[in-house]
């Protein structure tokens, strides 16, 4: 085993621009929000055109159940996180609890499960000519995978027609070795450390003068403690079927989102991020789909405050 592994830096959580749609997708307080079975697939290509840009393949479902006289919720979560010579995995278990604060809903969540790292190191680079090795050992070849376990903490808290949420993933943290993907021995050859990221975010649903429309403006903070990242949106929904938008980065990007709902469950949803950095911009299709459950025994005042 050696005992000074390179160490390796790669992006855990990516990026959603219609975060709005899917709380449960970065907070384990966000899943039950109403009193139906809810499932979100999420699919993000960024910077298109670049070799080994981004891609996000986000799946959670989630639902309310009864526990004596109170009820609360589970879900499940499974990301596919690729970017550069790295892709990152998680499957991981929800579980939210309910709680009456203030005349508003607290509902505390957490999740774990495992995190799996690969590193395709056969995709190195290195340039020929005096001072560089193609054969220097320090550098590992072919593919690394290393796995750890991952817990993430969550709140959330609605009342009336705003909300707030404030979550952590990774909380373990520390330090991923990863092996050779076909080794049968410990043979750490690299490492990289799994940091926390801290979630804040929050909305407000505006009724309007027409009643078929309803403002929904929105903000998510997102910090790994060495850099930060803002979204402020505004979504505008009509008739509680269609919603269009805009998403803004400071500094990074402007999506523009649209959406429909569907009468049998169904909504689809479509963004496209502009970059302010990159000549190219960033392609996200959200897919949800919602069936009513029996709720004879769930409250039936429970109501999204993401998609009227």
């Amino acid at each position: 085993m050696l005992t000074n592994l390179p160490q390796l830096m790669a992006q855990f959580d990516g990026q959603l621009t219609q975060y709005m749609l899917n709380a449960a997708a970065f907070n384990p307080g966000g899943i039950a929000l109403n009193s139906d079975m809810n499932v979100h697939l999420h699919f993000r290509e960024q910077w298109t055109g670049f070799e080994n840009a981004p891609s996000t393949f986000n799946l959670q479902a989630n639902m309310p159940v009864r526990m004596g006289e109170k009820v609360n919720g589970i879900g499940l979560l499974m990301v596919n996180e690729s970017i550069g010579l790295f892709k990152t995995q998680w499957f991981q278990a929800q579980y939210a609890h309910k709680f009456k604060l203030w005349q508003g809903t607290l509902s505390a969540g957490v999740q774990g499960g495992l995190l799996q790292q690969n590193f395709d190191a056969s995709g190195i680079y290195i340039p020929s000519g005096d001072g560089f090795s193609q054969s220097d050992a320090s550098i590992p070849d072919g593919d690394l995978e290393g796995m750890i376990p991952d817990v993430s903490l969550g709140l959330w808290y609605t009342r009336g027609p705003w909300y707030a949420g404030l979550s952590c993933s990774h909380l373990i943290g520390g330090k991923l070795k990863l092996n050779p993907e076909e080794s049968t021995e410990e043979e750490d050859v690299a490492s990289m450390r799994v940091s926390q990221t801290i979630y804040f975010t929050g909305g407000y649903n505006i009724s309007l003068k027409n009643p078929l429309f309803t403002l929904q403006p929105s903000f998510l903070l997102k910090s790994d403690f060495v850099a930060w990242q803002a979204d402020l949106s505004a979504i505008l929904h009509y008739n509680k079927q269609f919603w269009g938008g805009v998403d803004w980065r400071p500094g990074s990007d402007l999506g523009f989102l649209v959406g429909m709902n569907f009468e049998f469950g169904l909504s689809i949803g479509y963004s496209f991020d502009v970059s302010m950095q990159q000549a190219t911009g960033s392609h996200e299709v959200m897919i949800g789909y919602r069936k009513k459950i029996d709720t004879s025994k769930i409250n039936k005042q429970q109501k999204s405050i993401r998609l009227l």
